[in-house]
Formats: C-alpha cells, structure tokens, sequence
C-alpha cells in the first residue's frame, strides 16, 4: 500500500462494495498421494536443491567477478572526468552491497520487467537494495521503457487544503497522485512553511499550470517552475504567469529528442499568443505567433483570450492540443503544436425533445488515442468519442453514486452536481470530488474507493501525471540549490 497521507477506506459492506477477488480452485495443484510419490519428490527436492546449491554458488563467483569488474569501470569512468559517477549521481552509493543470493538468482529480464510495472518512487527506494538494482535502473533503456509503460497509467492530480483562512501566514501545500487501478493515492508534492510576506490566504498561491511526460509546470506566488517529481529535479523559468495567462504545456517532436514548450497569450483585450520553450531556455526568447487561424470566428475567440490552464487544462493527443468551448463558441478549440495554427471541432448532439443540441461539455480526456468529451448530469456522467472525420460516437454512460454524494454535499441547494467530477478513461471510473471527500466510482455507480484527509477539503485539479524517470538537461537544479523564496518542494518525511 503507498503512503496514503490521509484515510483511503474501502466501502463498508453493501451495495456499495467492490466485489471481492478470489483464487480459482481450479488453478491449483493437486497433492501427491503415496509413500512412492513421496519418496520420489523427497528425491527430486534433494537433487534440485543440490543443483541449486551449485548454481548459487556459480552465481556468486560470478557476481564477485561482476563487482571487481564494475569497480576497475568506476575507476575508469573517475579517470575520464566522472562522467558514470555524473550520470547516476541520484542513485544511492551501493557500490559495496552486493544482491541478496535469492536475488541474484532472478533473470536479468524478469526483474527488467517487474520494476517496469512500479511507481517510480518504489523504484527509487530499490535502486539503494544492491548494485544489481541500482546498475539496471540507471540505465537509459529501463528509465525509457519505465516511461512508457507509465504513460499508460497517467494519475489524476489533487490536492488536500487546509482552511487557509484560518492560517494566514502558513502555506500548505499537499498534491497526490491517484492510482485509479490500485485505488491509492502517491505523494507528489508536500510541504509546509511559514511566510511573513503572504498577504492573501488563497490556497492558489501554489498552482499547477502544466502536465507532460511527468514534467509539471508550477507557478508559486510570482515564480514559475518547472519539475519533475520523480527525480526531484527542477528550474526557476521567467514569471509568464506574472504578465501573460499560460494556456498550454506540450511536447514537440519524438520523445528521445523531445522538446517542451509553452503556450501563452498577452492581457486582453486583442490577445496575442506567444511560444516559449523550457528546452532552450535562456538561450532562445518567446516567439510571438500571433492569432494564427484561418476562420475568422476563430480569430475573434482568441482574440478575446482561451482560458488559463489551471482553470481548464488542454488534453493532448498527437500534436494537438484541445480546449472545450471558448466564449460565446460552442466548438472544441485546437491547436496544432507542428504548424502552430489554431482550427476548431464541432462538439456532439444529442436529443433533447424533437431537436439534436450541441453538448457543452464538461471534461476533454483522452481514450484509446482519440478525443472524448463528458457531460455530467445529475445522475449519470455521458461520454462520446471522436471517430474519423470529425463524428462523435456516444461511447458509454457511468452513473453517479447519489445517495452517497448527497450524504458528503455533492449537490447543492437546487438538486444540481456541485461536486467536481473527473472522468478516468483506462478504467471508466469517475472521482467525483465532495468538499471533505473524493470517491472513486465504476460505471454502476458502486464507490470502490474513498479519499480523505481530516481537516482537509479535497480539491481536484483536473491534470494528469506520468511518470517519469528520464533526466533532462533543462531541469538540473535539486532542493539544496533553492533560495529564499523558492518552495521547498521535496521535502522528506514531512508530517503536518
């Protein structure tokens, strides 16, 4: 179970309740009978374990020729300049701990494959058991795979607030990460201090304005930042939040060259959209590209100004990003990030009477690779898929737990959805956000998991994060590099 930092319950016993897993019987061996059997696997059992004996003992010889050999590297590498000793300096020094024997008898591939499957905070926890672990971790093509394999297990983001009313000098900020198929929640970012100069006890002192590739961009008073959570490495970057309103955080190109930009627009009114990029920071300024679009009703709404991404982030998919309906619009905005020009979708109908309406949609989200939209309402979540040209599909319906929201105030006086609802695509779950509580819910509407803190609201954030273990030349800065007014982001065992 991760670091919960709160309560994560299971329901009680009910309708509510996840049905539980059980062994198949089926599957399991059946005993041996008779003496003869018996003396026959004693037999066996000997003989193996005697091979096992010699193969351990192989093992280790060849383990020790492995370490001597690894140390006459590190010797080398300390010769040519450090360069092996600068490329795992956040791994842990293991040079003298050598596997457990149980551990050096597992494959190269079957532990590749196992930590693969882990949250890149186990990982890092196993890269201190050995240099085995340690040496396989550092790899480019583990930290590749990793990275893969996570961004098809990207974790909703949200917050646990205090009241900051109540504590205007003290900043708190407390980000998780859900595993929606583990139903449990990852510490992301955690820290807790005391600033004289705070003058507003708004808990959006501390935002998020940007997901990708397990990058989050991250505004903090007036700084901006961007930071990798799982290597806890980071970089201040000019304040565009300060003067501008960031709108988009994206990759461009193939992931082994990929670059990280910025997408913001000048004050309105008459907005103008500018491009920065993380990657080549300091050395290549903001680009303005104007209000590039070939209708001109999409030029009017940009001009007007698309909404702040914290407000409501983009979903990217390709080399496009998507926003849901701007202004007086009722299309899906997009931007093609290869020729930087804006265009637009025509959202789903559906029925209402004897007339199709356009859906005003309530989240963009990503499914199997294509564009999706839900619309909540007071019992059910709706959601639609976009199909080849341009046609949306009504994909399925989940359905709300009603009773239990109204239990936890997740509608209002008038009977409508108060609660922020989030739809997860690679499970069809919802986490539907009440003021002291997030359920997790399944298409019946049966809660499977709930998220608590005591004395805390729950605050969904509407991003996504996918891990990431590769390093990045534009983030080298850890937490000792920080400075007075820099956030401590990564700090250890913090208990508030």
């Amino acid at each position: 179970m991760a670091d919960n930092g709160g309560h994560e319950d299971a329901p009680p016993n009910g309708d509510h309740h996840p049905p539980a897993i059980v062994a198949n019987g089926d599957d399991q061996e059946p005993a041996a009978n008779g003496d003869d059997q018996a003396e026959a696997a004693a037999n066996g059992g000997d003989q193996a374990a005697a091979a096992n004996d010699q193969a351990a003992a192989e093992n280790d010889q060849a383990a020790a020729e492995n370490d001597q050999a690894a140390a006459e590297n590190d010797q080398a590498a300390a010769a040519n300049g450090g360069e092996h000793e600068e490329a795992n300096r956040d791994l842990p020094n293991v040079a003298g701990i050598r596997a457990p024997r149980e551990l050096r008898r597992v494959e190269v591939d079957a532990l590749h494959q196992v930590l693969l499957r882990m949250p890149a905070a186990e990982v890092a926890r196993c890269s201190g058991v050995c240099r085995r672990l340690r040496d396989l971790i550092a790899t480019d093509s583990f930290r590749r795979g990793h990275q893969r394999h996570r961004s098809r297990h990207p974790m909703p983001l949200f917050f646990y607030r205090l009241d900051h009313w109540a504590f205007p000098d003290r900043v708190r900020v407390h980000l998780r990460a859900v595993d929606v198929a583990a139903r449990e929640t990852h510490p992301v970012i955690c820290f807790s201090h005391v600033d004289a100069d705070l003058r507003s006890a708004d808990p959006r002192v501390f935002t998020i304005e940007g997901s990708c590739d397990g990058i989050l961009l991250l505004s903090y008073h007036t700084r901006l930042y961007a930071c990798n959570p799982s290597t806890r490495r980071w970089r201040r970057l000019p304040p565009l939040h300060d003067d501008h309103v960031i709108v988009g955080f994206y990759g461009h190109g193939a992931i082994d060259e990929r670059e990280y930009r910025v997408l913001y627009h000048t004050a309105r009114p008459g907005c103008r959209y500018w491009v920065f990029s993380l990657s080549f920071f300091p050395d290549q300024p903001p680009r303005d590209i104007g209000r590039p679009a070939d209708l001109e009703a999409v030029r009017a709404v940009l001009a007007e100004g698309i909404s702040p991404s914290y407000e409501m982030p983009p979903v990217a998919i390709a080399h496009r990003l998507h926003w849901r309906a701007q202004a007086a619009s009722l299309n899906v905005l997009v931007f093609d990030t290869v020729a930087e020009s804006f265009g637009w979708i025509p959202p789903p109908n559906q029925q209402e009477g004897n007339q199709m309406i356009p859906v005003e949609g309530d989240q963009l989200l990503e499914i199997n690779g294509r564009l999706a939209m839900t619309l909540v309402s007071q019992t059910t979540v709706d959601v639609w898929v976009l199909q080849e040209g341009e046609a949306w599909e009504h994909h399925y319906q989940i359905s709300l737990p009603v009773d239990l929201l109204n239990v936890f105030g997740g509608y209002d006086d008038e009977g409508f959805v108060s609660a922020a609802v989030f739809a997860v695509s690679q499970e069809r779950n919802v986490l539907a956000q009440c003021p002291a509580m997030m359920l997790q819910c399944d298409t019946e509407g049966n809660v499977l998991m709930f998220y608590s803190l005591a004395g805390h609201l729950t605050v969904l954030s509407r991003y996504m994060l996918q891990e990431s273990l590769l390093a990045h030349a534009f983030l080298p800065m850890r937490q000792e590099d920080a400075i007075d007014g820099d956030p401590p982001f990564f700090q250890v065992g913090l208990k508030y």
